[in-house]
């Protein structure tokens, strides 16, 4: 007899337990809120991939809009140009102190001069070769055409750290070039 009684108990936690079950399953109370946490996740997600890609756009942007400005005061001033500053002034134009720039002449960093200017060749690679001011350049790998003449590169860099996209979908390092001849 206790056997029965048991076998009932047992029977009856069963059948509660399956139509339990099958109030939850017919029970759709709470079924928006969980597919609007979901959608809201993912909305959120795509924002911050949005606001980063967004903010790597602008700063490599404003970097570029500085280096060009400040080739192009050098190029206005090419008799006189003052070389020591050229960096202060891509990162004022840029409004960020943290660039790191470089002031090269003829790929050489530091060597910018106004007096006695060495002249070079530009290859189709972006190297400089030195040749005599003034004498065509026409080796293979030159732009036809050319003289030889004194070139000035500016470039800009600034590491970027983005909120939610990793690292190498977007690159970590911005860099902004731009080189102009000057005689």
């Amino acid at each position: 007899m206790e056997e029965e009684a048991a076998a009932v108990t047992s029977f009856a936690w069963c059948a509660d337990m399956r139509n339990l079950v099958h109030a939850l399953r017919r029970d759709d109370k709470g079924g928006v809120a969980v597919e609007f946490a979901l959608w809201i996740t993912l909305f959120f997600i795509t924002a911050l991939g949005a606001f980063d890609l967004g903010d790597m756009y602008f700063k490599r942007s404003q970097m570029g809009s500085a280096v060009s400005a400040a080739s192009l005061q050098a190029f206005d001033q090419r008799d006189d140009v003052n070389f020591a500053e050229l960096g202060n002034y891509v990162k004022a134009l840029a409004n960020d102190s943290k660039l790191t720039v470089t002031v090269s002449c003829n790929g050489v960093a530091g060597s910018c001069t106004n007096v006695d200017r060495p002249c070079a060749c530009l290859t189709t690679e972006g190297e400089m070769v030195a040749r005599q001011c003034g004498i065509p350049c026409s080796e293979a790998n030159m732009t036809p055409g050319v003289t030889a003449g004194y070139y000035l590169t500016i470039s800009a860099s600034q590491s970027f750290s983005p909120v939610l996209l990793s690292g190498g979908s977007v690159g970590s390092q911005l860099s902004q070039t731009a080189t102009v001849r000057l005689q």
